[in-house]
């Protein structure tokens, strides 16, 4: 049984019981006045014991997604607390595959010959049993086509990501954090990308390869980035490629920042 299902399913017993004793009359209103303390203290029981009383492992999920003839792909990754690493796939008849340790939920639409694709870490990876022993949260090792334009979004809170795109067709990629810490290496051939960063108390890293052209926009307010100049000329708050308007590849980076901090090479 999921240890979120039998807590929240203990609750609901709990609230059953109390309102069927105040209809029989055995048990008066007074009873809300003790109901919720004693909820807040299960919770937090719930969170502190846990882990010493559910000593499992993580759930552990191999999952291929063919591309099925897919011309492009938006992939989106919702992911909360651990390590998310990305790569690319030596399978070309997949879209995506990967080691999901934690589990994972997903959404997939087809469209046009466009595959639209959410993966989601389930909400059981909040409550305790998520932290069994042998595992530091959950762990996402996935691998993305490299044949077809990809628009990636990542939404990601506490954790530890790193995304090698170096080798894919990525179009657009939207970073969305939270306090973690990020390492990006952004695609070497794939014509235009377009990058948009949002991220709160985060360290983030872009590294952009070699031969590789960068448009560099900041928002005004930056509490700390750090772009290497001697590759991108500074003018205000953006940041110039000297051979950007040529440039066969190139990436326009534009990034919004909180109290975290941001380097760009």
């Amino acid at each position: 049984m999921k240890k979120s299902a039998l807590f929240f399913g203990t609750i609901i017993v709990l609230l059953g019981v109390v309102l069927l004793g105040i209809n029989l009359g055995v048990v008066t209103n007074q009873v809300w006045r003790y109901f919720w303390p004693l909820v807040l203290v299960l919770l937090g029981l719930w969170f502190i014991v846990g882990p010493a009383v559910w000593k499992g492992n993580l759930e552990i999920v191999e999952r291929s997604i063919p591309t099925m003839n897919d011309s492009s792909a938006e992939i989106t990754m919702n992911y909360g607390a651990g390590r998310l690493n990305v790569g690319p796939s030596n399978n070309p008849q997949n879209l995506v595959s990967g080691t999901f340790v934690g589990g994972i939920t997903e959404e997939l639409h087809r469209d046009g010959g466009k595959a639209r694709l959410t993966l989601n870490t389930p909400t059981e990876s909040m409550f305790p049993g998520y932290w069994g022993q042998g595992h530091k949260g959950i762990n996402w090792d996935v691998s993305l086509t490299r044949d077809i334009p990809l628009q990636l979004h990542f939404h990601t809170g506490a954790c530890e990501a790193k995304l090698d795109l170096s080798d894919l067709k990525v179009t657009d990629l939207t970073i969305e954090t939270g306090a973690s810490a990020t390492d990006v290496r952004l695609p070497q051939n794939a014509g235009m990308t377009r990058v948009v960063v949002k991220s709160g108390a985060a360290d983030v890293k872009l590294h952009v390869p070699q031969g590789v052209a960068a448009s560099i926009r900041e928002s005004s307010g930056l509490s700390g980035i750090k772009v290497n100049t001697a590759r991108f000329v500074q003018n205000g708050h953006t940041y110039l490629s000297a051979d950007y308007d040529s440039a066969a590849n190139k990436v326009e980076i534009s990034y919004e920042g909180g109290v975290g901090s941001v380097e760009i090479d």
